[in-house]
């Protein structure tokens, strides 16, 4: 082999490791179902630049307070990123505590390269309804939509209570109706060293 292809096959050699793909199962997998699994998500979003999945791991609060939309969130993101240089830290940290702080609250801690980071979560209900004729989303908690009904066999029914704006749609045109329970995170700071 002569010295210019050898150093070709040196560069090519060391390629898969320079070109670190992110794991498309892992991305599939990401679930906002529970505090952890909703930081293990983000985390692997983060690590991939997936922009519009990052921003679905925000809550409605976080994003009320920064002023975000969608197409918004990847120059908060990068300046975010610019700014506190720990952010991007987030993609590779390991989980090193979690603790609840009421029903709908949650902590979890975080450290990398020596930093030690808290993600503070907030559970968020939220609905859609499709019929064939409209569409309706927003949040509603789920305790007031949706309640079990015993019957006299001593079985169970589950009735759902469908806000003003889709009430009108008639059952026979419904498409689908999605409920959703989402752990989702409400803010992130660098933990003060002692």
């Amino acid at each position: 082999m002569r010295p210019r292809e050898f150093a070709l096959a040196l560069c090519l050699a060391g390629l898969p490791s320079a070109c670190r793909c992110p794991d498309a199962a892992a991305l599939l997998a990401a679930r906002r179902d529970s505090p952890r699994a909703t930081v293990e998500a983000f985390q692997r979003f983060l690590d991939a630049r997936l922009y519009e999945q990052e921003y679905g791991c925000l809550s409605t609060g976080f994003r009320r307070e920064h002023g975000l939309s969608l197409f918004g969130y990847s120059e908060f993101r990068d300046r975010l990123q610019r700014e506190r240089p720990w952010f991007g830290a987030l993609a590779g940290a390991s989980i090193e505590h979690e603790r609840s702080l009421g029903p709908a609250e949650h902590a979890v801690e975080l450290a990398a390269l020596g930093q030690r980071l808290r993600v503070r979560l907030v559970r968020e209900d939220f609905y859609r309804i499709r019929s064939a004729q409209s569409y309706c989303d927003g949040r509603a908690d789920l305790g007031t939509m949706v309640r079990v009904e015993s019957d006299l066999e001593g079985g169970a029914a589950w009735v759902l209570r469908l806000p003003r704006e889709a009430a009108e749609t008639s059952v026979n045109d419904l498409t689908s109706v999605t409920l959703e329970r989402l752990w989702l995170i409400d803010g992130v700071d660098l933990v003060e060293s002692p």
